[in-house]
């Protein structure tokens, strides 16, 4: 019966770096290194082959901090645990061998400095996994609540508003749910609020498994049901393939197949939790392939791995594993338990840039390849083999399933061609047309090469043998808008502030993206000074606060406000410059009938020609030039009409100076003295 086993099986970086790191430190103590007991804190997989060969070995379990004996060396497992319980294992003087995994380190980072920020945590994962408890613990100490949610439904239930918190993943929990409860809060909180923290081996063994269970008759899930990545993993085949069944061991499989549930010629597809060691997963595979077994001539005294390589048959058009030993200038070579190592052109690596060839080679990496040929010389076998070819078929069912799902996808951009830029997805090129590249999109498409691109998958064609595949941009965008406008005009009123994008300047104003709902705001909302151009203080493209002045539901337009008025230069007039008080000013304008003094920025005040000489003045001008400091004292205030009046004279009156020789001339001349008598 064929049988193809999902690359992305058995011991995750996380859990092969804490089981590994355990084994060392047995060895050490076997040696006569170190002191004090061995503990694991927390059972360290959800696997009892493995633990029993370690509690054998010599570490003891302890499932809390607070009963590990003083001055032991202690492992803390791939889960982490809160700082709490460091603490109390410092203060016993423990050596702490810290295992955490480098994905759960980072969300703990994450929820560690939002809760010191004060944002609420929102966390996608199970109630009282280990995993779970150990990000909430992050929180300790901090005025912040922490929520635990597995579901859409309970998004309902979250006792806090959204409106300051952030949301991350256990690394293990479900890509299509998560993408699901993202799809509803997003749009209640900012986006860059939302962390993806789901393990990408996770994520991209989920989509394998997935792809893998819609290919095949039967679907073997290998694990613990107490292991959290397993029984999603068992759950999601269950979705794509009715007969899943979930295994423990060769044991499992063996009575699957007493009972008949197996039928000869049907295609079974293996996958495996990141607790499951390799050696269950090979045996497994081995029985299920035992018609092929029997034909082998195995000597009674072979190891099960030297056993094994005599079960594989390296067959052309099948899929195998093997793993990567050498490269040379035209092909790297793969060992696929053939007298023959296999090859594949290099040039299939050149497409995929994330992919190190380097640490392929020096960690023996393994793969999934496709036999493409087998040929038979004097200089032995030579088998052609393609990576991509598995890569593509995977990724190409994904594409299908988002396509089938309208499940938005992430794609590179790889190049431009004619009227729009082609986005990859794991080798499946995908045609975006640039009028669904996005809203107000660039017409430079080159800047997009090279660049990661969230899109929906419109088509997917495989008419006449040749497949077609378009997506969009612009579609994501759009239902988001959709979304957002619906929220906004639920919650819509006057004086509400939002953040907004400025996106035209036409003559009269301003029209600003606010989330989903352009609003006007008119050149007389811009700026207290008098404006030629809204460009005069906003320029397309800029992000501004602005508050809500009207809005009509029906014609669904907003009117929005953007000078504040605590800029205004009237603003608290009467408490910062009250009548009666003395102020010092620059002339700025005269008039015949004043002149205009400047008390502060944007800020004049009228003085009468009256009030500017203690002698009647033809003009301001005989006494003031523009320029001049002046000393005044505030006569009235009137903040309605914007006006402020000022005398010049009640302070230090400026008066004309007088021409002597003139005054001389006008002055009337003195009566001549007489002797006459006054008259009576």
């Amino acid at each position: 019966m064929p049988v193809e086993t999902a690359k992305l099986s058995g011991f995750c970086f996380g859990v092969k770096h804490a089981v590994t790191t355990a084994q060392n430190m047995l060895e050490d103590k076997a040696s006569g290194k170190g002191s004090g007991d061995l503990v694991l804190l927390g059972e360290l997989i959800h696997n009892e082959i493995v633990l029993k060969q370690l509690t054998d070995g010599g570490f003891i379990i302890c499932n809390d901090a607070s009963s590990v004996p003083e001055g032991s060396t202690v492992l803390i497992r791939a889960h982490g645990v809160p700082p709490s319980e460091k603490e109390i294992l410092e203060s016993k003087g423990c050596e702490i061998i810290d295992c955490t995994c480098p994905f759960v380190s980072k969300i703990q980072k994450i929820v560690a400095k939002a809760a010191s920020e004060g944002k609420n945590i929102i966390v996608t994962g199970g109630k009282g996994h280990p995993e779970v408890l150990g990000i909430c613990g992050q929180a300790e100490g901090f005025d912040v609540q922490v929520a635990v949610i597995s579901s859409v439904e309970e998004i309902e239930t979250i006792p806090f508003p959204l409106d300051n918190c952030i949301l991350v993943s256990q690394t293990t929990f479900s890509a299509e749910v998560f993408a699901n409860i993202c799809a509803i809060i997003k749009n209640k909180i900012a986006n860059n609020c939302i962390f993806d923290t789901i393990c990408s081996t996770t994520e991209n063994r989920q989509k394998e498994a997935s792809s893998l269970a819609c290919q095949s008759d039967v679907m073997l899930v290998i694990g613990s049901g107490n292991s959290s990545n397993t029984t999603k993993l068992f759950d999601l085949c269950k979705s794509r393939c009715d007969r899943t069944y979930l295994i423990s061991d060769v044991d499992d499989a063996r009575k699957i197949l007493s009972e008949g549930r197996i039928r000869p010629g049907e295609k079974i597809g293996v996958t495996a939790g990141a607790s499951t060691p390799e050696a269950i997963i090979l045996e497994v595979v081995q029985t299920m392939n035992e018609n092929d077994i029997k034909t082998n001539q195995v000597p009674e005294d072979a190891s099960f791995a030297e056993a094994l390589e005599q079960f594989v048959s390296v067959k052309r058009n099948t899929t195998v594993k093997g793993k990567i030993t050498w490269a040379d200038t035209d092909y790297v070579y793969v060992d696929v338990h053939d007298k023959s190592e296999g090859k594949i052109p290099i040039k299939e690596f050149d497409s995929d840039p994330d992919f190190d060839l380097d640490k392929a080679i020096a960690e023996q990496q393994e793969v999934s390849v496709f036999v493409k040929s087998i040929k038979n010389s004097d200089q032995g076998k030579e088998i052609i083999l393609s990576k991509n070819a598995v890569d593509f078929e995977t990724n190409k069912a994904a594409v299908k399933e988002a396509f089938d799902n309208k499940t938005p996808i992430d794609v590179k951009i790889i190049s431009v061609v004619k009227d729009g830029i082609i986005g990859s997805y794991g080798g499946v090129d995908i045609y975006i047309h640039k009028s669904q590249i996005g809203l107000g999109s660039e017409e430079d498409l080159k800047s997009y090469v090279g660049q990661v691109m969230n899109i929906r998958v419109t088509k997917f064609d495989t008419e006449k043998h040749r497949l077609r595949i378009s997506g969009s941009h612009k579609v994501i965008e759009s239902d988001e808008r959709k979304a957002k406008a619906e929220e906004i005009w639920n919650t819509i009123e006057e004086g509400k502030v939002y953040q907004g994008k400025v996106r035209s300047l036409p003559d009269f104003g301003a029209f600003i993206d606010i989330g989903g709902v352009d609003g006007l705001c008119h050149n007389s909302e811009l700026s207290w000074k008098k404006i030629r151009k809204p460009s005069d203080v906003l320029k397309e493209g800029d992000i501004v606060e602005v508050y809500v002045k009207s809005f009509d539901r029906e014609t669904k337009k907003i009117s929005l406000g953007y000078k504040k008025p605590e800029d205004d230069p009237y603003y608290n007039i009467e408490e910062r410059i009250p009548v009666g008080s003395t102020v010092k000013g620059t002339v700025v304008r005269l008039t015949d009938f004043g002149a205009f003094v400047q008390l502060e920025p944007d800020l004049d005040a009228l003085c009468h020609v009256s009030q500017i000489s203690s002698q009647r003045l033809e003009k301001p001008s005989d006494v003031l030039k523009v320029g001049q400091e002046v000393m005044a004292k505030v006569t009235k205030i009137q903040p309605d009409s914007r006006r402020i009046s000022i005398s010049i004279k009640e302070v230090a009156p400026i008066d004309p100076e007088i021409d002597e020789s003139v005054a001389d001339e006008a002055a009337p001349e003195a009566p001549e003295a007489t002797d006459a008598p006054a008259e009576e």
